[in-house]
């Protein structure tokens, strides 16, 4: 009976259960076909929301969000959610940085054009160097008869940027590299390289900073020195000369934020010192300081300690430990080459060394006496049917140089002649043969004059860690404020980071 019972009270359960499905079921139908798009809408605008939670909203005034390069980029500057910002004016008393130009200044020689060739890919980082490249043009009263901006792009939007960015300028010139634009050596650049009344400085599109000085003492040391097959800049993020200036006492101690998010207001600003030091309670000598961990996206690097001789607090940051393993690799594929902890490093360096005015920390060279090598024939210069002799060259130039001893350097920034160039054709890796190769088999060396300091943001296995800094905005914010003209002030591609 009592089973009678349940099997009744469950039947009636059921029953119940049933006619609520159904009628459940009935109402989910209507109510699918009757919300189904706006139902459709809503997850469509919450999977944006959540794939792109901040930059949706943050792109630049005058960009579209296909140009501005993907969620890997972002800015530590006030930019409104439009991404629109006015930078601040020129200040009225602009910071004296030291000259190391003669007591006369700099003169341009005659007899031979200068020529910068670009190796373009990337607007966004051309638009902080051409700052650099204006300051340098015959017409602002430096050595720059042209820039030739060779583009070794397929992307139609970096090429149609730069065919429009080139009309800014008389100087500046698209150069259509045709097939040689796809291929994947830059050796086929160099046949355009050839003219024997030509010094050519090759300049990287990547490159942030560049000394006044500094092409300037390029070409007075290509002249003073007429042995060498080229003559580079020094870099700062160069396995290189990173080390040596570490030694020399050029780099500092810097770390990333210890924190995981900024405590920082979005600010354009360039000096390391107004971050205040790391703290030492978060210091931990447990991790893998050369291949360090990025924080957030803008983060800073803090100094460990702002005392110029404090070589224990080196010790413990990314050079410090390169500089007790640095590898069984040769030096230039070494861990400088690879870890963007050791190149943030080096920039940060740059930038307090520019805000001590103390450039001279660079410049660890010396003088080199190629007397023996040389035949002490003049150095001819061919202009049009007619050439010149450089006789008897007594300027300035190789004051403080530094050989390569025919090992493979970094060819970021640097002077040839023509005529040098069309001696080592044709050329398929660029960097090997004309910095080792090249030299060796003409028995001519690669030096490096130390006076002459450029700033290199990223190889290629840096520029994720890089990209995840505030170094962009920062040496954006150095050129604004002292090399770009008051008309030429640059502004952000990206939105704002977040929590800034």
């Amino acid at each position: 009976m009592a089973d009678s019972h349940v099997s009744r009270a469950y039947g009636s359960y059921w029953e119940l259960w049933e006619k609520r499905s159904i009628h459940i079921a009935s109402y989910s139908r209507r109510l699918i076909r009757r919300y189904y798009f706006i139902v459709l809408a809503l997850l469509i605008i919450m999977v944006v929301f959540l794939v792109k939670p901040y930059r949706g909203f943050s792109v630049a005034a005058s960009q579209s969000s296909d140009e501005i390069g993907g969620p890997e980029y972002c800015t530590t500057w006030p930019v409104d959610l439009e991404g629109n910002y006015t930078p601040k004016a020129k200040p009225a008393n602009p910071m004296a940085l030291d000259s190391f130009a003669p007591e006369c200044g700099w003169k341009k020689p005659q007899g031979f054009k200068v020529v910068a060739m670009v190796f373009y890919g990337r607007r966004r980082n051309v638009d902080i160097l051409d700052c650099y490249l204006r300051q340098n043009l015959v017409s602002s009263g430096g050595y720059l008869d042209e820039v030739q901006f060779m583009v070794h792009t397929t992307a139609e939007d970096d090429i149609n940027w730069l065919r429009g960015f080139v009309n800014e300028e008389p100087e500046y010139t698209f150069v259509d590299l045709g097939s040689c634009a796809s291929n994947s050596s830059y050796g086929c650049i160099w046949e355009r390289a050839v003219g024997n009344d030509t010094m050519y400085i090759k300049i990287d599109d990547d490159i942030l900073y560049i000394h006044h000085d500094t092409i300037p003492q390029l070409v007075h040391t290509r002249l003073a020195q007429p042995h060498p097959y080229a003559v580079s800049a020094q870099l700062v993020n160069s396995p290189v000369t990173g080390l040596q200036q570490y030694h020399y006492g050029a780099i500092h101690p810097f770390l990333p934020d210890p924190g995981n998010r900024t405590h920082h207001k979005a600010a354009e600003t360039w000096r390391p010192s107004e971050l205040g030091l790391y703290p030492g309670e978060a210091l931990n000598l447990s991790g893998d300081l050369i291949n360090v961990d990025s924080p957030y996206r803008g983060h800073p690097w803090l100094l460990l300690s702002n005392g110029s001789h404090d070589s224990v607090a080196l010790t413990l940051t990314p050079i410090g430990a390169w500089n007790r393993n640095q590898g069984p690799q040769q030096i230039a594929f070494g861990p400088a080459w690879t870890s963007w902890g050791v190149a943030a490093q080096q920039l940060y360096s740059l930038l307090y060394n520019l805000e001590l005015n103390q450039m001279r920390r660079y410049h660890f060279g010396r003088p080199l006496d190629f007397e023996e090598a040389v035949d002490h024939k003049p150095t001819p210069i061919t202009t049009g049917k007619h050439t010149t002799q450089i006789h008897n060259y007594s300027g300035p130039g190789g004051e403080q140089l530094y050989d390569m001893q025919y090992e493979r350097y970094n060819l970021n920034f640097f002077a040839i002649w023509g005529r040098d160039v069309a001696v080592g054709l044709p050329i398929e890796d660029d960097e090997l043969e004309l910095t080792s190769e090249i030299p060796l088999r003409l028995g001519r060396p690669f030096v490096i004059d130390t006076r002459a300091v450029v700033a290199h943001q990223s190889f290629y296995p840096q520029k994720e860690g890089i990209n995840q800094t505030d170094l962009m905005d920062r040496f954006r914010a150095f050129a604004n404020e002292n090399v770009c003209a008051a008309g030429n002030l640059k502004k952000p591609w990206d939105g704002r980071c977040e929590g800034f």
